[in-house]
This record gives C-alpha cells, sequence and structure tokens, in this order.
C-alpha cells in the first residue's frame, strides 16, 4: 500500500462506515467545544480587566499605595490613618514621577427626591481626572477654585446618575449625601466595570469638602503614582516604599502601616476566581476528551468487527501487518482531526453567541487555534492504537471464514 493510495481507502472506509464516524466525531467535537468555549470565555475576562486598567491610565507606568497594612485588598492589619498629603507631596519630588492622584473615599448613602442610592464616594484633586484617563461626558469636572472653596459640588459616575435621574439631565440638580447637599456640576463618561467592581458607581467631590464637610478627616485612602513612561515599576514601587517606611518611621520587624499594588496584581487579585473555575472546567472538559477517546476505542473496534472480511480479503492480497495498522491509524487520526477543527469553530462561534447576549467577554487565545486540533489528534492517535494495532494482527485466514 502506497502513500498515495492510503489516504483514498481511508476515506473510502470512513464513507462507509458513516454512522460510527459520525458518533466518533461527536465525541470529539463536544469536547473541543466545551474546552475552546471556557477559554474563550477566560481569555476574554482577562483581556477586557486589561484593558479597563489601561483606560484608567493604570498601565504598565502606574501603581497604587492603599493606606494600611496586610494581605491584598483584604481588611487593614495596622492603622490606616497614617497616609497624608505630606506624604503625596513627597512622593511627587521623585524625578520618575509624572503625576500623584490621592484619593479619600467612602461608601455612603446619596439620595434625590426620595430614591436613595449607596454608593462610593470619593474626595479627589481637579488632577484625578486626567491621570485616570476619564473624560466628562456632560458638564464639567472639579476645578481650583471647588477646592479653594471647599464647594460642595459634585460629579456623578454614569451609573450613579442613571440610577438617582433617569433620563433627566442632572446638571444643576442638587443630591444629599449623608444630609449635606451637593449640586451636581458634571456626569463621567461610561467606563464599565473591572470584575465585579462598578467603575460608574460613584459621586466625585473636591478632597477639600470631602475632608471638612463631608468624612470630616485629614488621612488619605489610596494614592495613584503614575511614572514617567520607561520608569521600571519594581524601582519606583521600591523607592517609593522606601520613603513610606522613612516618613512614617517604621522599622522591621515593625510590619508597613501601606501597601502598594501594581496593576500585574490587581489582573491577577481579579482574575484568579475565574482561573480557578476555568481550570476546573477545562478539567471536566479534558475527561470529556477521555471520554471521546474511549468511544473512538469502542465504535472502532465495532467498525473493525464489521469490516473484517474486506480486513481478510486486503490479508490475502498482500496486505501487510504494518499496511493495515496505519490504515487504522490514519482512520482514527482523521476522525479525531475532523472533530478537533468543528469543535475549534462551534466553540468560538458558540463563545461569540454567549458574548453577544451577556456581560462575559470572549476571545480565543491564539494557542487555541493550534492546541485544539493537535489535543484532538492526540486522542485520535491513542485511542486509535489499540483498535489499529487489533485489526492489523487479525488472521487472513480468520478474517475469511
Amino acid at each position: 500500500m502506497t502513500s498515495r493510495t492510503l489516504l483514498p481507502q481511508v476515506l473510502k472506509e470512513m464513507k462507509a462506515s458513516w454512522v460510527g464516524v459520525f458518533f466518533m466525531t461527536l465525541g470529539v467535537v463536544i469536547s473541543v467545544l466545551a474546552i475552546t468555549l471556557i477559554a474563550s470565555l477566560g481569555e476574554g475576562t482577562r483581556v477586557q480587566i486589561t484593558e479597563i486598567l489601561q483606560q484608567l491610565n493604570f498601565g504598565s507606568n502606574a501603581f497604587l499605595v492603599l493606606a494600611g497594612g496586610g494581605k491584598f485588598f483584604g481588611p487593614s492589619e495596622t492603622r490606616k490613618d497614617t497616609l497624608t498629603m505630606e506624604d503625596v507631596e513627597t512622593i511627587a519630588r521623585f524625578d520618575f514621577v509624572h503625576g500623584v492622584s490621592p484619593d479619600q473615599f467612602a461608601f455612603l448613602f446619596v439620595s434625590y427626591k426620595g430614591k436613595a442610592y449607596r454608593t462610593r464616594i470619593n474626595g479627589v484633586l481637579p488632577r484625578w481626572a486626567p491621570l485616570a484617563n476619564w473624560e466628562v461626558a456632560e458638564g464639567r469636572f472639579i476645578i481650583p477654585k471647588d477646592m479653594e472653596k471647599r464647594s460642595r459640588v459634585a460629579v456623578l459616575g454614569w451609573k450613579t446618575a442613571r440610577e438617582l435621574f433617569g433620563s433627566q439631565d442632572p446638571l444643576g440638580r442638587y443630591i444629599k449625601v449623608e444630609g449635606v447637599f451637593f449640586r451636581v456640576v458634571g456626569v463621567l463618561e461610561k467606563k464599565g466595570a473591572v470584575g465585579r467592581h462598578q467603575l460608574d458607581e460613584r459621586v466625585i467631590v473636591p478632597l477639600s469638602t470631602s475632608q471638612d464637610r463631608l468624612l470630616n478627616r485629614d488621612w488619605l485612602n489610596a494614592v495613584k503614582v503614575v511614572l514617567v513612561p520607561g520608569v521600571r515599576v519594581k524601582r519606583a514601587r521600591a523607592l517609593v516604599a522606601q520613603l513610606l517606611r522613612k516618613r512614617h518611621r517604621i522599622v522591621p520587624p515593625k510590619p508597613d502601616d501601606f501597601r502598594i499594588i501594581t496593576p500585574e496584581q490587581i489582573i491577577a487579585f481579579l482574575t484568579k476566581a475565574s482561573h480557578t473555575l476555568t481550570l476546573m472546567l477545562l478539567l471536566i472538559g479534558a475527561i470529556a476528551m477521555v471520554v471521546s477517546g474511549i468511544v473512538i476505542t469502542n465504535i472502532m473496534l465495532a467498525v473493525i468487527t464489521e469490516r473484517r472480511h474486506i480486513i481478510g480479503v486486503r490479508r490475502a492480497l498482500g496486505a501487510t501487518q504494518k499496511d493495515v495498522l496505519l490504515h487504522y491509524a490514519v482512520f482514527s487520526l482523521l476522525v479525531s482531526l475532523l472533530g478537533g477543527v468543528l469543535g475549534l469553530i462551534f466553540g468560538v462561534a458558540l463563545a461569540s453567541v454567549v458574548s453577544s447576549f451577556s456581560s462575559l467577554p470572549a476571545k480565543a487565545p491564539w494557542y487555541l487555534l493550534l492546541a485544539a486540533p493537535l489535543f484532538a489528534l492526540f486522542v485520535g492517535g491513542v485511542f486509535g492504537l489499540h483498535p489499529a494495532r487489533r485489526a492489523a494482527q487479525l488472521s487472513p485466514v480468520e478474517a475469511l471464514r
């Protein structure tokens, strides 16, 4: 048997055994489809989080200093009233710092004409918006004059504006924050969400107003540090940490009373749960692939049993054991490859459909385009080997009986 005649013979036999081929292919299609769908949704979530962080100018050249020491985004394990504006001004003097944006925040009730809504209140400086790369969709942002006069003005997040005012124009209207009236001067553009955190649910007020009229405290919750392009984040982070330890008189083994969070840590934190779920589902998909491999084995054995007389004729006409082995090995590989390619196509299509009808983003990772068909070929090769060997070992005399 030559390589030129092998493929036509295999395709002819696949056509003759189309029922068995259909179920063998279906098993592989379902397994690859599940793996493709899960991997696409997981990759889409990761890309979405990265893009949102970049939109907020929280890319590779920025980090966040949080008040209070402890684990990443966990409850504070130390005092958290030590981060001050003096710290911010000192950090800003580093030549590698492009800008700093202090933030004082709390979750408070906001109301308008009987509608009460608990949301995030941010006390910030006018430079918060450009450093966050956040445009104002309506009205204006906080200005220096608001800071000087401790004005009771507010800029609403897109979703907060919709919750309180619906289709009404919020500009110029007054909202009440914990009993204090604020005039709405602007609405931020829509940004979406990072994980479960809705970026558009917030009320922005001047930091001076927050300190003296609303939260009545002078310490900060966080400081965003944006670096000059090209500066190594690791080195800058270390120098800022060293500065804060010196200013706060922290000497080992005394723990830090602050945390410095990088974008990579935020992405890892937000995607950790989805990664765990993704791995579990991928494991289920792999188990399904093994099950489809077992299906391949059993159906191929049935096909070989059904066509044993044809195998006997081939052997009698001079086909060797190697020829028969190669024939059914290629049979199994072709069926698996067909299932892998179809599963990949259907999986990407289904991921796109799921993404269009839900908030779950989908993006097929590039490696999946190779991994899915190769994995299918691997399963077909492993689980098709035993039936192929059984076919090759059939005695011509026994096969023709």
